[in-house]
């Protein structure tokens, strides 16, 4: 199991699915040094500052500059070290499947659709896609310059989630500041994710880490019809999937195990696996 899971999954499997994450004591937990200084806890003063939806822009590209470096050769390995420490404490997640989406929702209390700021901030337009759960959607509107954000009852995120993972969108949960409490899951097309582009360009790992999954093909039942087949290829954002005379296969070194690829399969051919029984997929992470 991933990193996160080990720390903070207890007897629940997976990180995100211990009820612990959605809990307002764990978020409004004051340490020793709070007391002393009769401050708001450090993870309620950072949701303020995030919850500026002027302000929010800068810190991203500030630290997507600094990712940059991990392309220099020689401090590139350095920056990588570094670059996964931070993501750890600062803005990271778990790609995950739509079930599992489904099932983050059920555990949440409150949810709520906030604009993407990645795709605003690389590509100029806003989309409602990030589905964000309390108290992160309650600072938004209590800030002055605060998202403005769209209230949604639990049936209707989770439709929504369904609607996003038809455009193809990668479903990833995250965390905040190195506690498991649960915050988000982006649906991201992983060209505009502050995240993902990390990850995929630089190897800065703990950005985005993958799945509890991972996809396999049965090749009995895949059709292996290059010309009018090909959809699990064209839904797979990480470039995991090729299409041979024998039938489609997944490169499982770049699988992510979000499991879009199935959805484009009429003939049911796709699967998710678990990543940790996988020979090969259980190291990789």
């Amino acid at each position: 199991m991933c990193d996160f899971c080990r720390k903070h999954a207890e007897k629940y499997g997976k990180w995100y699915l211990n009820p612990k994450g959605y809990s307002e004591e764990l978020f409004y937990k004051l340490t020793l040094l709070d007391r002393i200084l009769n401050r708001r806890p450090l993870r309620e003063r950072e949701m303020w500052k995030y919850s500026d939806a002027a302000w929010y822009p800068l810190p991203i590209s500030k630290t997507l500059g600094l990712v940059d470096l991990a392309a220099k050769p020689l401090i590139g390995g350095l920056v990588r070290v570094i670059g996964n420490v931070i993501a750890v404490r600062e803005h990271a997640g778990q790609v995950v499947p739509l079930e599992d989406a489904y099932r983050i929702v059920e555990l949440s209390e409150k949810q709520a659709l906030f604009p993407c700021m990645c795709k605003r901030l690389f590509k100029g337009d806003d989309e409602y896609k990030c589905l964000n759960f309390t108290p992160a959607p309650d600072f938004a509107e209590k800030h002055p310059r605060g998202w403005r954000v769209k209230w949604l009852e639990r049936e209707e995120a989770k439709e929504k989630l369904e609607e996003f993972s038809e455009k193809g969108y990668v479903h990833a949960v995250f965390w905040w500041y190195g506690l498991p409490q649960v915050i988000c899951v982006c649906n991201c097309d992983v060209r505009y994710c502050y995240a993902a582009r990390p990850r995929l360009w630089y190897g800065i790992r703990k950005a985005y880490v993958k799945a509890e999954y991972v996809a396999e093909v049965d090749q009995d039942r895949c059709s292996g019809d290059i010309p009018r087949c090909g959809n699990c290829v064209a839904r797979c954002q990480f470039g995991a999937i090729t299409l041979t005379s024998k039938g489609a296969s997944v490169d499982t070194y770049k699988c992510f195990g979000c499991g879009q690829c199935r959805f484009g399969c009429e003939e049911d051919a796709v699967r998710l696996v678990d990543r940790n029984t996988h020979p090969i997929a259980k190291g990789l992470w």
